[in-house]
């Protein structure tokens, strides 16, 4: 009698039983986000496409995100009353801009600079 292999013994890594793609529209918490996610649908009566919204919160272990950010978010372990998912990954990151102070934004403000174009400004004036 032969012993079938088992996902343990393997360290076979089982993936998510639910995911789900959206934007982050809060991260007023610590380590938490608020994620956005849209669902289009035909409605029932009138046949056309709608959009369903739902709000998830997720488990962001770093803080790595930002207002504005695209994000893939994976079920887990339930951590609380309302948070039942993680980050999975970044798929697209939100525009990040500095202004003269240093202090970086998520949004586009009178005399705030992109990051990017910052950094390339410095490169091409050969500036630390």
């Amino acid at each position: 009698m032969a012993l079938r292999p088992t996902a343990f013994l393997l360290d076979v890594v089982r993936p998510p039983r639910q995911m789900f793609y959206g934007e982050v529209i809060g991260t007023a918490m610590q380590k938490t986000i608020k994620v956005r996610v849209a669902r289009p649908r035909i409605h029932p009566v009138v046949q056309k496409p709608i959009t369903f919204h739902k709000t998830f919160l997720a488990h962001d272990e770093h803080e790595r995100c930002v207002v504005g950010d695209w994000v893939r978010i994976d079920s887990c372990q339930k951590i609380s009353k309302r948070k039942n998912f993680t980050l999975g990954e970044i798929v697209a990151p939100a525009s990040r801009y500095t202004d003269a102070d240093g202090k970086l934004h998520t949004q586009r403000q009178t005399g705030v600079q992109e990051v990017d174009k910052v950094a390339k400004l410095k490169e091409s004036k050969h500036l630390s």
